[in-house]
């Protein structure tokens, strides 16, 4: 096997031009004791460290900038260590992927509720690293919501358990200074892999149920509109169980489709007070099949002339923003157009949840965004685009990439992973807070 199979392999982010000669050396770790063994490695070759997972994420954190450093994988340690059904939870390996974890639950009638698109690639280490989640999020919550305790290992290797109360550690000075600081797993959900290497998982099951739902699409004369609407569900605490906004497509992939519109899964029973929020046309299963596919398509298909891409991928479109969500969508087509990108399509999980810097949760809807690539564009000129969208986020009030947001575009998050990492100690992940961070991600495009 070669490094550039390990590093490359599944890398989803546009962050993938890599000099691999930076790459000291490339481990794939079974257990605790082996990631000991490689950590200590790097600290006597003072190099930093990344961890990958899946690599599914957006973020190409797990690519681990261009500084020299080793990358170790998790895909090794993917054991599904214990099963407590009557406490309802399960501790696993970091490497375990959502499918694994549910191919052993579901035929004892439970399941793990976390489910991202990538779900069968995506590791549990690297989406509570990402405090990703999917479609179901505003039911089941991200990441952090599932995970009831992690296991870590810092570069020094000191060992702490961390969960939403605070953390433990045999060494009480560590554990002291990160409680008197309020660590907890909200510290680790969206680090991106700058604290430290999670050797173990406690996540949340319950018993698996089919609950029987009804299929519906309701149309809309704007994206104003589809906010207001998701604004009305929200408050309702409607009981959503798939919810999928498409509010634009490209001429060349529209097809018939009558945009924006919301495809809907919900109790049968909910149909009544559904309808005093919205209008909606109900949907024979096959139908909803169709649209779920439709939708699925779309970030796959390419335009007739050009190829697409995910420039910032996603838009976490919330309380004023969505109230104003036509503005908000063609203030974003306004920014791409300047740097010559064509929007191509914009479609995404609605109502749902994630969380902001703060851990404050937010509600709205998590809209992905396609363009159509300009040619010629350098890797700096594409950063400076991604740049002026994070920009253009804090300006009116929008969460850039909700569940793969990078620290330099959540600034509270920064200023608390520094914070901690004074603690913790660095060797993770460095590059990411460098002072050029952007210099190299550049390069990297």
């Amino acid at each position: 096997m070669k490094i550039r199979d390990v590093v490359i392999g599944a890398n989803a982010s546009i962050f993938y031009r890599l000099d691999f000669k930076k790459i000291k050396g490339a481990y794939y770790p079974k257990t605790e004791e082996d990631v000991d063994e490689v950590l200590a490695r790097a600290r006597e070759s003072r190099l930093g460290v990344t961890v990958k997972g899946g690599g599914s994420g957006l973020s190409g954190a797990c690519t681990g900038g261009n500084a020299e450093r080793f990358i170790i994988s998790t895909l090794l340690m993917n054991r599904i260590l214990t099963i407590n059904e009557h406490e309802g939870y399960v501790d696993v390996q970091p490497g375990a992927s959502p499918d694994d974890i549910n191919e052993i639950l579901e035929p004892r009638g439970y399941k793990f509720y976390v489910a991202p698109s990538s779900r069968d690639i995506a590791t549990v280490g690297g989406i509570l690293n990402t405090d990703g989640g999917g479609n179901d999020t505003w039911v089941n919550g991200t990441m952090r919501d599932n995970t009831i305790r992690a296991k870590m290992t810092l570069y020094d290797g000191r060992k702490i358990v961390v969960d939403h109360k605070g953390v433990r550690s045999n060494d009480g000075a560590l554990e002291n200074e990160l409680n008197r600081l309020g660590f907890t797993l909200n510290d680790v959900a969206s680090s991106h892999g700058t604290l430290g290497f999670i050797t173990e998982l406690r996540v949340a099951i319950r018993p698996l149920t089919e609950l029987e739902v009804v299929g519906a699409v309701a149309h809309f004369d704007d994206a104003t509109e589809l906010g207001q609407t998701l604004t009305k569900m929200i408050a309702a605490k409607s009981p959503i169980k798939y919810g999928e906004a498409l509010v634009e497509a490209h001429p060349d992939i529209r097809e018939d489709l009558q945009l924006p519109l919301l495809i809907l899964q919900f109790p049968e029973d909910y149909t009544d007070d559904l309808r005093t929020i919205t209008d909606f046309t109900m949907l024979q299963p096959d139908e909803v099949e169709r649209m779920k596919e439709i939708r699925i398509k779309l970030p796959k298909r390419n335009p007739r002339e050009g190829i697409q891409l995910a420039l910032f991928e996603g838009y976490g479109i919330h309380d004023q923003s969505l109230l104003k969500m036509q503005e908000s969508v063609d203030r974003i087509n306004e920014l791409l157009i300047s740097h010559d990108y064509k929007p191509f399509a914009k479609y995404g999980h609605a109502p749902s949840k994630w969380y902001v810097g703060s851990n404050e949760p937010a509600y709205g809807m998590v809209m992905h965004s396609r363009e159509i690539k300009p040619e010629g564009k350098s890797g700096h000129e594409v950063l400076k685009a991604i740049l002026d969208i994070v920009d253009l986020c804090d300006e009116i009030g929008m969460t850039p990439k909700p569940e793969h947001k990078w620290p330099y575009g959540d600034r509270i998050k920064r200023a608390r992973l520094e914070k901690i990492r004074e603690v913790v100690g660095q060797g993770f992940n460095d590059f990411i807070f460098c002072d050029d961070c952007g210099e190299m991600l550049g390069s990297m495009v």
